[in-house]
């Protein structure tokens, strides 16, 4: 009585320090081993489906096939049937029991109890021996313990259940932070697919769209246990997220419902992805279709070069810019010499014809990035030019002087007058000084007899 007093004592105190589950019940199998010499003392308990029971803890010190984890169907063996019908079974010969399965070879006696709970059944404890009626006088002893344990296994398993859905919400959480912070859809799937094969024991993970998937995992044959998740969006049926397993019991309802969620992060990312594809497109249409409002307003139609809004819009900026870095700034005022003899004669589409030309050979000429080719009116064009020395600015007018004449035409040679002006502008100054200097240049160009350059 000594003994069994010292026991129950032993159970009480593991039973009320311990709040995890299965290091608690491998305590106190081991404690019973023990203090009473049992060959065999296994607590196990019935599944969340009620299908199975499932081995949590086991102390044998005989060769057995029971390890933690170990598994049979409800109503096979004696464990079996009394986690079917909640009642002990006391079998001092084992031989006498038609449902019997052994699993530690040479047993000979059985004692099996149920521990409940609130009128529910939380676990079971099993004994066996080799010993014909070896638990014989212990079904009151035994029924004590498991009364003993009952509330602290009920309430270890209340932890357990708390912990996990804690860490569940826990691991929505990062899931819901992974899509907020993925860029790209593909990236994202690749990123839960990686998480959950880490945070869970599952072999294959899988998500597939319409248009994309991702996968990973081990598997090379069809695993025993799957789940798999409509992603769905207000209705709308985007695709799957599939996972595999060796063992069902990954797929818990808590499990399920956080496979869900991330369903749902799949499924809102998509739709934003979506959106943001929607908006990217608007913004290229918008952006190409700023482009070509810009070009049309700030383009001759009928040249290409620049048009006279442009000219003096840039004009403007450059005299600015070169009045703080006193730089020079050259403008070179262009008239196609006896233009309207030539449209008159030829007709005015040669006459049109014949502007394109010589708007393309000075745009040939001037391409650098600072360089401006305008339509400055009629048969007159605009060359602007930024930080180029008056010496040089001769030689180039010139160039282009010769081009222009050397240039082949439909219908006979063509010539340009060139006025050259080059200034460094004065603070506050009107750049409207550099236009009449290049205007009065070009007059005196064409004053002088055509086809030459004159600067000012």
């Amino acid at each position: 009585m000594e003994l069994q007093l010292q026991a129950i004592n032993e159970i009480a105190r593991i039973a009320t320090s311990h709040v995890e589950l299965r290091p608690m019940l491998q305590r106190i199998t081991d404690a019973l081993a023990g203090k009473f010499d049992w060959e065999f003392v296994a607590l196990v308990m019935v599944n969340a489906e009620r299908t199975a029971f499932v081995c949590e803890a086991v102390t044998s010190a005989m060769p057995t096939e029971i390890h933690p984890g170990y598994s049979r169907p409800l109503g096979s063996g004696v464990v079996g049937t009394v986690a079917s019908t909640g009642k002990p079974i006391l079998l001092d010969d084992v031989n006498a029991f038609p449902n019997y399965v052994e699993t530690m070879p040479g047993t000979m006696s059985e004692l099996c109890v149920p521990v409940c709970h609130g009128g529910q059944l939380v676990a079971i404890l099993n004994l066996e021996s080799t010993r014909a009626s070896a638990f014989h006088d212990d079904v009151p002893l035994l029924l004590t313990v498991a009364d003993q344990i009952a509330g602290a296994i009920s309430n270890a398993q209340l932890f357990e259940e708390t912990r996990k859905r804690a860490r569940l919400m826990e691991m929505m959480s990062e899931v819901s932070r992974i899509a907020l912070e993925s860029t790209d859809l593909g990236e994202l799937l690749d990123n839960i697919v990686r998480y959950v094969l880490d945070q869970f024991p599952v072999e294959r993970v899988s998500i597939t769209l319409r248009d994309i998937s991702a996968s990973a995992g081990n598997v090379t044959s069809e695993s025993p246990a799957q789940l798999s998740v409509p992603i769905r969006f207000r209705g709308d049926d985007l695709g799957s997220f599939k996972i595999e397993s060796a063992t069902d019991d990954v797929f818990t309802p808590a499990t399920a419902l956080v496979f869900e969620s991330f369903a749902a992060q799949v499924a809102g990312a998509i739709h934003l992805a979506a959106l943001k594809r929607g908006l990217e497109r608007a913004n290229e249409h918008l952006a190409k279709a700023i482009e070509t409002l810009h070009k049309i307003s700030t383009t001759d139609p009928l040249t290409g070069a620049a048009n006279r809004r442009q000219f003096d819009d840039t004009l403007d900026l450059e005299w600015r810019r070169a009045a703080r870095a006193r730089t020079l700034v050259t403008l070179m005022m262009i008239d196609i010499d006896s233009f309207k003899a030539y449209n008159d004669t030829y007709g005015h589409q040669s006459g049109d014809e014949c502007l394109r030309h010589v708007a393309q050979v000075l745009q040939q000429r001037f391409h650098r990035a600072g360089d401006l080719v305008a339509r400055y009116g009629g048969e007159e064009f605009a060359v602007l030019i930024a930080g180029v020395g008056r010496e040089h600015v001769a030689s180039i007018a010139e160039s282009l002087r010769v081009l222009v004449e050397q240039a082949e035409f439909e219908h006979r040679t063509v010539t340009i007058s060139i006025g050259v002006a080059t200034l460094v502008p004065e603070r506050d100054s009107d750049p409207e000084v550099l236009v009449r200097a290049a205007d009065d240049a070009l007059y005196a160009a064409k004053n002088a007899g055509r086809n030459r350059v004159v600067i000012a």
